[in-house]
């Protein structure tokens, strides 16, 4: 009898399998991959999609020997690669040695690179500076940039295919986020977390999705006209006579998130009030309300019911969540949209974390929700 031969199962994979395969685990592991059999030997050279993954737990001395170790290891991997790479993404504290990124990114620019994930953990202090290789990168479709002091090269004009774009806590100057946007021509989501008080101004004729984070003086969306999702998460002092105007019509925005609001600063109301008139189309609305202090401009309580068109109603409206409801003026706004929403179905409510006055703030929304019962009012903990 002659010898019974084995099927190499793993060597007849189609090759859109392995490469499932090794996208489904760590790339030290798919490196690994090459003792398996002759096929297997150089499939992680031709990876497309390059995630590298966290440093384990462990003391500062730890960390910091991993991470050289995970620099290395990423700069000879790279070097070895060969083929397009459609997304690159790391994150770590150790990125505080740009020569490690510049020597990615020299490499990375060249590959086609359609996603770029790349960034510091969000408690390291430093910023350091955008590498130009990243603006070479003219196939991106997908950017997001953390600890980064982003200053592009004087001729670059922008990403022609960028649709999505994330900056958190980076250093950039107005003109120059004012520049990268409009450079971006079919730029449909761009979020934006800064500190700088920036008087920003957007135009963007395709941007569905807008969320801005942090300390802004002012922000002008000149040309949205297909904003469908506006959230502005303002945790600052309005004592400023700021963001009261709104000088367009929405009429594609079906969901506002407004974070910092407190209901009982007048500029903070004015700023919601126009806010919503100038949204016809509003299906849902998310506010987060601030903590209650002193201020000279206070809003009456009744401010709604004085200040809007007796005529205006939440046409579109079935969706309503406000978290960290805790006064009258709270209430107050609450029972505003409950009488103007024929089509509200829900309301979610919750008070602020550990408060006191939990129960009361519940007994009183429930009473103000008894003439509703077509809503549905829920209670929750967390937004």
């Amino acid at each position: 009898m002659g010898k019974c031969s084995r099927k190499d199962n793993i060597s007849d994979l189609p090759q859109n399998i392995i490469e499932k395969i090794l996208t489904k685990i760590p790339i030290r592991d798919a490196v690994k991959t090459s003792i398996l059999s002759k096929k297997w030997r150089y499939q992680w050279t031709t990876m497309t999609q390059l995630v590298f993954g966290e440093i384990p737990n462990g003391t500062y001395d730890e960390r910091k020997t991993a991470e050289k170790k995970l620099a290395n290891f990423m700069t000879q991997f790279l070097l070895l690669h060969d083929g397009p790479i459609h997304k690159f993404k790391v994150t770590s504290s150790y990125l505080t040695v740009s020569t490690h990124i510049d020597q990615w990114l020299r490499v990375i620019s060249r590959k086609d690179v359609e996603e770029l994930l790349i960034g510091k953990y969000w408690n390291c202090p430093d910023t350091i500076r955008t590498p130009s290789h990243i603006f070479l990168c003219q196939q991106l479709t997908r950017l997001k940039l953390c600890k980064f002091e982003v200053k592009p090269p004087l001729k670059f004009q922008g990403f022609p295919c960028l649709k999505y774009l994330n900056l958190r806590d980076c250093t950039v100057a107005l003109e120059v986020i004012e520049n990268l946007i409009s450079g971006c021509p079919l730029l449909e989501k761009f979020k934006f977390e800064n500190s700088d008080g920036l008087a920003l101004s957007v135009r963007a004729p395709n941007l569905k999705y807008l969320c801005l984070d942090g300390n802004f003086r002012d922000v002008y969306l000149e040309h949205t006209p297909s904003l469908v999702s506006l959230s502005l998460l303002f945790f600052k002092d309005w004592e400023d006579s700021i963001l009261v105007k709104v000088p367009v019509t929405y009429d594609s925005i079906k969901v506002i998130e407004l974070g910092g609001i407190n209901f009982e600063v007048m500029n903070a109301v004015l700023f919601a009030l126009q806010l919503i008139l100038q949204s016809p189309n509003l299906q849902e609305l998310r506010i987060i309300e601030a903590s209650s202090r002193a201020h000279h401009q206070a809003a009456d309580s009744d401010f709604w019911e004085k200040q809007c068109p007796t005529d205006f109603t939440f046409k579109h409206l079935k969706v309503v969540k406000m978290m960290d409801v805790s006064n009258e003026h709270e209430i107050k706004f609450l029972k505003f949209v409950l009488e103007r929403s024929p089509l509200l179905e829900t309301m979610s409510v919750s008070p602020p974390c550990h408060s006191r006055e939990q129960m009361n703030m519940v007994n009183q929304v429930l009473r103000v929700g008894q003439a509703f019962p077509n809503v549905d009012i829920k209670f929750l903990d967390h937004y």
